[in-house]
């Protein structure tokens, strides 16, 4: 209980951001650990809230008249006498944070002192728990491991996430970490919108992966060709790496993930599939994508006219690699042509 005591005398500074950062850590993790600092720590947030909301009061005429009277000035003293008489003030922004500050202390020392001489008082807010302070953005601990179903499936702007590591199957969960502002473990099922979003940017934006990009595809195959977890989402980020990729061992890997995926997932990927077998320069894509196309028309999705020319030019072209050409023909061979 005494851990506890102390933990909550430095709630008052956590809130006005004057704990050095070893003792903010430990406070943070504290009360992340002991529901019961938990309550008091959200009851400290709420009260900083709504002292923060409460707008400004006019000082009362007679307040004034008081204070001038009292001040040696008459009501109707001309204005320089009442310049020579009184010391400008001027506003500080940090007024109200102070006054925020003492207010919030004021009412958890009167409520402490209240709870300890008597048992009489009593107030009954709505409840505040652990859980409303673990679903602040990306907490409050430097390390954390969150749920994905606790992570927006929106993300704003452009954010720089680095160090990326993908984590083993535990049952039937996913992990993914990653550095932002702190480091950050999201876990959940492969079909949480939230972890589908997360995968999709880390796909498309993986300057920041620890393992290789061709690794990180290769996991990411692994969980999404399966049919109960298969995401157009994940398809359309595996069609930008295949298009845009520099490494051309991404590229082939990307391509070989989108042929593995379910037809009515990876369809809309066709036009990345023909632009790849159209410009890529590394051959090995080119098959690639001619198997996808391939497996698209097996799997009953209808390739349009322009796919199929596309295969046609490709299994007759002189300059083509030969591999790419018989390629193309055996996958005509197999397309029932309307």
């Amino acid at each position: 209980m005494s851990e506890c005591h102390l933990m909550r005398e430095s709630m008052p500074l956590l809130l006005t951001e004057s704990l050095d950062r070893d003792r903010r850590e430990l406070t943070h993790q504290h009360i992340e650990s002991c529901a019961a600092c938990g309550d008091e720590w959200a009851a400290y947030r709420d009260s900083w809230a709504i002292m923060g909301d409460l707008a400004e009061v006019e000082v009362p005429a007679r307040v004034k008249q008081r204070f001038l009277e009292a001040a040696g000035i008459a009501a109707g003293a001309p204005l320089e006498q009442r310049r020579s008489n009184v010391v400008p003030f001027y506003r500080r922004t940090s007024a109200k944070w102070l006054a925020q500050a003492a207010g919030v202390v004021i009412i958890a020392g009167g409520a402490y002192f209240a709870g300890n001489q008597t048992g009489a008082l009593r107030v009954d807010p709505t409840p505040a728990t652990i859980a409303n302070v673990q679903q602040m953005p990306y907490s409050i601990a430097e390390t954390r491991v969150l749920p994905a179903s606790q992570i927006s499936p929106q993300i704003e702007g452009r954010p720089d996430i680095q160090n990326v590591q993908f984590l083993d199957h535990e049952g039937d969960k996913i992990g993914l970490s990653f550095d932002v502002t702190s480091r950050v473990t999201v876990t959940g099922s492969p079909s949480d919108r939230s972890m589908v979003r997360l995968l999709s940017y880390v796909l498309e934006n993986n300057k920041g992966l620890s393992a290789s990009p061709s690794r990180a595809i290769e996991w990411v195959k692994e969980t999404y060709s399966d049919p109960q977890f298969a995401d157009p989402e994940i398809a359309s980020a595996l069609a930008k790496v295949m298009r845009s990729d520099q490494h051309e061992g991404v590229r082939i890997r990307a391509a070989e993930s989108l042929k593995t995926m379910p037809a009515p997932v990876a369809g809309d990927t066709r036009e990345a599939l023909i632009d790849a077998l159209k410009n890529d320069p590394n051959p090995a894509v080119r098959i690639k994508a001619v198997e996808a196309l391939a497996n698209l028309a097996r799997s009953g999705e209808a390739l349009d006219p322009a796919t199929i020319d596309t295969l046609r030019a490709k299994s007759v072209q002189s300059d083509e690699n030969l591999y790419v050409r018989a390629k193309a023909a055996e996958a005509l061979s197999n397309i029932k042509l309307q």
